[in-house]
């Protein structure tokens, strides 16, 4: 049974070498990161600071089965469901009351032109890689999901700047890495089941 505190590589765990969001919740605009490098760590800041934003990205990463994930579970909020894929995708941060209306209109920091990845990576002793990335973007009014996993680092600078709705970034993605290997060194799921399963195999974890 693997364990994070093990210092066997054969039994030891996974760990966190760095994690990266694009357009997710309130950081906008350009790639903000957090980089462990695989030792415990304590994220602080100041409140509606984006910790909470930051942690449900992983867990997003990690659970992908909506039904499973309590977001914002850090700031003792038992009211589920403010905090979706949806809401952190546009950038959701206010709701305003109108002026002579029982209703709320919701501030937004984008709108359903953006696209939104994030992406984690991880090492174990015995010096396996893995990064798992998710992509979200809107059709029409339809949020579209892609899961991937890849078994080499991956930052979205350099791999994913050229996304396009089309498809056309997987092909590169794929040529990119896969091209002159026999072994795959990236895959693409587009649906959370398959992608839940890959990752539990590469991990390790036992299924339930």
């Amino acid at each position: 049974m693997l364990n994070l505190f093990s210092t066997t590589s054969d039994e030891s765990g996974f760990r966190l070498q760095y994690m990266e969001v694009f357009n997710w919740g309130t950081f906008t605009d350009r790639i903000f990161r957090i980089q462990p490098k695989g030792n415990n760590s304590l994220l602080t800041g100041a409140n509606a600071s984006g910790k909470s934003t930051f942690i449900d990205a992983l867990l997003t990463l990690l659970v992908p089965a909506k039904k499973d994930r309590f977001y914002n579970q850090s700031s003792g909020v038992d009211k589920k469901g403010d905090r979706t894929e949806e809401t952190y995708v546009l950038g959701n941060y206010a709701h305003i009351q109108r002026d002579g209306d029982l209703g709320t209109l919701t501030k937004s920091l984008r709108d359903k032109n953006t696209f939104s990845i994030i992406l984690a990576h991880f090492n174990n002793l015995d010096g396996k890689k893995i990064t798992l990335f998710q992509v979200r973007w809107f059709s029409g009014d339809e949020l579209k999901r892609s899961f991937g996993i890849a078994k080499v680092p991956l930052n979205i600078e350099e791999d994913f700047s050229h996304f396009d709705q089309k498809g056309n970034w997987k092909k590169t993605l794929d040529k990119k890495y896969n091209s002159n290997s026999t072994k795959k060194k990236i895959e693409f799921m587009d649906g959370p089941i398959a992608y839940a399963e890959r990752m539990a195999d590469l991990f390790g974890m036992k299924s339930t």
